[in-house]
């Protein structure tokens, strides 16, 4: 799924009003690859390519020298990796702050979504990793039934949260 999409998923689904730190979170299992490595590109002196097609995407990552994105990739996606790291904050906000840390459910809501909107061809997601492989051969985001419905579904929530449970 896009980032705008997965923003606007943490806005409208998790409790509260709309919040920066919902975006973050809602965003980080992405921004934390694809941040990582454009950095790491720029710094090499290069420019990740334009791909025309994931294909030639998905290629571009499986050269031995782009593996480590990939592998990046499975570790934050990772159900397993973000309940280890969230549950010292979350612990931290209900005991020091006296305060329900919603926000912090963002990024495993984002990897939820992403598991039956990624296919095996472009990054699928092994949501249990270290432990597992298993992933969700799903039907990927970009294809135009899928976009395009997800994003009805998030203006029918929306509409939802502002017409009918503010009445």
């Amino acid at each position: 799924m896009d980032i705008v999409a997965h923003s606007l998923w943490s806005m409208v689904l998790l409790p509260g009003p709309p919040s920066v730190a919902k975006v973050i979170f809602g965003i980080a299992p992405d921004a934390a690859v694809f941040a990582t490595s454009l950095t790491v590109q720029a710094f090499k002196g290069k420019m990740q390519p334009g791909f025309k097609t994931r294909q030639e995407m998905m290629e571009w990552y499986d050269r031995k020298e782009n593996r480590w994105i990939v592998n990046l990739y499975k570790w934050t996606h990772s159900l397993i990796i973000w309940t280890l790291l969230l549950i010292p904050l979350f612990a931290y906000y209900l005991f020091f702050r006296d305060q329900v840390p919603w926000f912090l459910l963002a990024a495993p809501m984002h990897i939820l979504m992403d598991i039956p909107t990624h296919d095996n061809n472009s990054f699928p997601v092994q949501f249990l990793t270290p432990v597992s492989t298993l992933r969700i051969n799903g039907l990927h985001w970009s294809k135009p039934l899928v976009f395009i419905g997800n994003y009805v579904l998030i203006i029918i929530v929306i509409y939802f949260r502002i017409f009918v449970l503010r009445k």
